[in-house]
């Protein structure tokens, strides 16, 4: 009996010295394990890069290889199509006469599939070309709006930017509805249409890329340094 006793003792013992050598952060006592988090980029051309030459100097790709200098801190999945409208972006099932239907493969809903931190939405002017009203381009930006935050998924949105439309009414419509997005998404916002803009509305020459609707590397960079500045990306990427 004695030597079990003895036996007990000693084992209660060495668990006691094991507990007390082993530290513990008050702080964090079950810490976790960083997740990278996912930006996911829905727009047209602009956002695949057009216009930019390489196409590493594009906003996107600038903007990615920034983000993961030194060690990959997102993970960037690009979505954009040439030519797209908001109504390719929109939730799949949605449907309006007349309009574009989603494309599933690039929508809102395929962008949460990747369970992101972060979408980037960017259509800055073919709604515009191909003649949508700003009551059903916002109209679109507010039902992706909902449904990011309803999945509690941050959100970008950029402005409009300057193209070189025929009419002097449908290059005010660029200032127009970029006011009303503004207006709206606030802090949200990724704006360049001032900057890239004559005061026409039409694209300055020193960011032109010669076809009258996209800006060169060097207006791409005016993109990316307001996007690398907009305060929603700072705050997924944990920068101050």
């Amino acid at each position: 009996m004695k030597l079990l006793k003895l036996s007990l003792l000693s084992l209660a013992i060495c668990c006691a010295g094991c507990k007390k050598n082993t530290p513990v952060d008050p702080q964090n006592p079950d810490p976790q394990p960083q997740i990278t988090p996912t930006i996911v980029i829905l727009g047209s051309s602009t956002a695949v890069g057009d216009g930019a030459s390489p196409i590493d100097s594009s906003w996107a790709k600038r903007m990615t290889a920034t983000i993961n200098k030194g060690g990959t801190k997102a993970n960037v999945i690009n979505l954009a199509a040439p030519g797209y409208v908001t109504y390719q972006a929109m939730p799949t099932g949605y449907h309006v006469a007349s309009r574009p239907d989603p494309d599933t493969a690039r929508n809102i809903t395929k962008a949460l599939s990747y369970k992101p931190a972060l979408v980037i939405i960017a259509f800055p002017t073919n709604d515009i070309a191909d003649n949508y009203s700003d009551d059903e381009i916002m109209n679109n930006y507010a039902k992706m709006a909902h449904t990011l935050d309803s999945a509690k998924v941050q959100y970008i949105i950029g402005g409009t930017q300057p193209r070189n439309f025929a009419t002097a009414d449908q290059r005010m419509r660029l200032k127009t509805l970029d006011d009303k997005i503004i207006s709206t998404y606030t802090i949200h916002v990724d704006d360049s249409l001032d900057d890239l803009s004559n005061p026409d509305y039409s694209i300055k020459s020193v960011y032109s890329a010669g076809d009258g609707i996209h800006v060169n590397n060097a207006g791409h960079n005016v993109i990316y340094v307001a996007t690398m500045k907009q305060p929603i990306l700072t705050q997924v990427l944990g920068l101050k």
